[in-house]
């Protein structure tokens, strides 16, 4: 993401005039309006819509009835709760709070979250046979759906911690009884040992392709205990309640528990609970060690030092850092790509390639190779088609420098930085150039009209398969309008009067 945004700022004027407060504080009252009335469904949103609004969008192509849990609606809550407390302009509160209410409208049963909410959940079902799940390549995830809630890309965290934020703005009885199931089913959902599963209640049969279902490993991928333990902390810092804590205690004691041998000392993405060990899941994820969960580990490592003084949340990093280390020098040596998984024992990189082969049911086949991709197979990471720019690499120089760093710090230290760290909002850098661009690109109605890149529905195959590629519309992006109002609301914060 930082990269992302280095390479825009490059496209942007070299210089940036000046805003005024006022000139800011009007323009995003005016994008909250236009987006909170016509871009929203229910008070919740989706990641994209088109220009015309007849075309919604989640992670996959989405009903007219949905919005979307995932990086969608606690988002834009969290952004309005910003800009609430930056300008005291209840517009603000109000867009939170109908968010809120959409959220707890679509909480399942057991107190967690799905990727998405329907607000007509009698066709859901058919939705999924006939259109979520006919994408050949990926979304392996929204192939069914079986009723139970996931951590999943931070879901079930993010909305909990988004009514955890509402709540506390004025104690509103409204959120605290879903904020206090979310709660409990967080707890519920642990293993004795500390893990989460991908999904809870736990259910087994997503049996495909030869694989069991992989919902109930103890699953760190895309964040997902890392953000659970987040939250936790999160509960126990604003609500006293001791269970967060002890809970957020033990999924940081798994971490260590699972780490690897000591020339593999990193983490995987998911593990079996049979053998605490490295565990294929979806059909494109093969058991290995990676870089991405690996790093969020040690940055929950530290957090969890200077919150508590106790030395021993550190002595796994140093082990990690040598890894990152061998994986950087096997890949100059030995001229490897890099990859995204790296086998356990070996360190071999392993490669997910794309086949010509497709199973009875249309979905395409995928190997495991711990050689270069070659011919015309197409090598995947976790964000598509991999070119050599966009393998997973790490610097491991800065993780160094900054571990070092919070080791020198004594107890009292480390907890006083941790207290000034302890914050809602992601620590981001405010970039003029950034302010200026979206001050002069939102249109009089107080609408960013941009190229939404959004999962082509292609011209359906026999067995009624999208291929799963993308495609670039005009319309309107969730993601543009939280990163635009979080900019004006950093300003702001600049600016106080």
């Amino acid at each position: 993401m930082r990269l992302a945004f280095a390479l825009l700022l490059s496209f942007l004027p070299a210089t940036a005039v000046a805003q005024s407060r006022q000139e800011v504080l009007d323009t995003m009252k005016k994008a909250t309006t236009f987006f909170s009335t016509k871009a929203s469904i229910r008070g919740g949103y989706v990641w994209n819509i088109s220009e015309d609004f007849k075309r919604h969008y989640g992670e996959i192509p989405a009903r007219m009835s949905q919005i979307w849990v995932q990086s969608a609606t606690p988002m834009v809550g969290m952004a309005m709760l910003d800009a609430f407390e930056s300008t005291g302009d209840k517009i603000y509160l109000d867009v939170a709070e109908k968010a809120g209410l959409a959220l707890a409208w679509g909480q399942r049963p057991g107190g967690g979250w799905h990727y998405m909410i329907d607000f007509e959940p009698r066709g859901v079902q058919e939705w999924y046979r006939d259109h979520a799940s006919k994408f050949k390549w990926g979304m392996e995830e929204q192939r069914f759906f079986n009723g139970n809630a996931t951590f999943d890309d931070g879901n079930s965290q993010s909305a909990t911690r988004f009514l955890l934020r509402l709540y506390l703005v004025r104690k509103d009885p409204r959120f605290k009884a879903p904020l206090l199931k979310a709660l409990n089913f967080i707890l519920r959902a642990q293993y004795p040992n500390g893990a989460f599963p991908q999904r809870f209640p736990l259910h087994y049969d997503f049996i495909h392709d030869g694989f069991p279902d992989y919902t109930p490993y103890y699953t760190l991928n895309d964040g997902a205990m890392v953000a659970t333990v987040r939250v936790l902390v999160d509960a126990y810092e604003n609500l006293g309640d001791k269970r967060y804590l002890e809970s957020a205690r033990r999924a940081v004691d798994f971490f260590i528990a699972v780490q690897g041998p000591e020339d593999q000392a990193a983490w995987a993405e998911q593990y079996h609970p049979d053998t605490m060990r490295p565990e294929k899941a979806r059909t494109h994820e093969p058991a290995g060690f990676v870089i991405r969960e690996s790093e969020q580990v040690i940055e929950t490592l530290e957090t969890f030092y200077k919150m508590t003084g106790d030395r021993r949340y550190l002595r796994p990093i140093p082990g990690c850092l040598a890894w990152f280390d061998r994986v950087n020098n096997e890949a100059l040596e030995l001229k490897r790509v890099p990859a995204r998984y790296y086998e356990p024992g070996t360190n071999l990189p392993i490669y997910v390639l794309r086949t010509d082969r497709t199973n009875a049911e249309g979905y395409g086949l995928y190997r495991w190779s711990t050689s270069e991709p070659q011919g015309n197979m197409q090598g995947l990471s976790s964000f598509g088609n991999i070119a050599p720019a966009a393998r997973e690499v790490v610097n491991v120089k800065p993780l160094r420098a900054e571990y070092e760093r919070i080791a020198k710090l004594d107890a009292k230290v480390a907890r006083a930085e941790y207290e000034r760290e302890r914050s809602w909002t992601e620590r981001s850098g405010f970039d003029p150039r950034w302010l200026s661009e979206a001050l002069r690109t939102i249109d009089e109605r107080g609408a960013w009209v941009t190229n939404c890149r959004v999962l082509r529905l292609d011209a359906p195959t026999p067995n009624g398969m999208n291929s799963g590629d993308f495609e670039m519309i005009r319309g309107y992006s969730t993601g543009v309008f939280v990163r635009n109002v979080a900019m004006m609301t950093a300003f702001l914060k600049t600016r106080q009067q």
